[in-house]
């Protein structure tokens, strides 16, 4: 091979490598705002039901049945957006390692607040009392997977 034809090939070599690490971190970006998007989606519905466990809105219940049954809708896509592993890229995430090294055990809290939302959404139906110890249950379920897969 002539010193020509090396260059050649070292430079397609290196345009090759700096398109995959740029088309990896492209996709781990859209992966860490897609998770991003979802969880903001979930606090949306979940603000108002914290609001009224506070005191700090009316109790509604047709409220809380509907926004808890939308929760329940989206938990089921937390595994799916978090499947890309996104450790060894600089995208900035608050998702700490554990969440890769026991994907089951993530899986498993995501299915826990599945769960509980979908409790939630019946407890409000039985009135406030009801609604109460349901939404304890599920702010345990988001609080247990923030505290071990959440950067502070």
């Amino acid at each position: 091979m002539n010193y020509r034809n090396l260059t050649t090939l070292a430079t397609l070599l290196m345009v090759s490598l700096c398109t995959t690490t740029a088309n990896a971190d492209e996709r781990a970006q859209k992966a860490v705002e897609t998770r991003q998007g979802l969880l903001k989606v979930v606090g949306h519905y979940f603000g108002p039901i914290v609001g009224m466990a506070k005191g700090q809105v009316p109790f509604d219940a047709d409220l809380v049945s509907a926004n808890a049954n939308k929760i329940a809708q989206l938990s089921p896509m937390i595994p799916d957006v978090f499947a890309f592993d996104t450790r060894s890229s600089d995208v900035a995430s608050d998702g700490l390692d554990g969440i890769w090294e026991d994907m089951a055990d993530f899986n498993s809290k995501a299915t826990t607040a599945t769960e509980r939302a979908l409790a939630l959404a019946a407890a409000a139906n039985e009135g406030q009392g009801a609604f109460l110890k349901a939404v304890g249950g599920m702010g345990s379920a988001c609080k247990g997977c923030h505290e071990e897969y959440r950067k502070k």
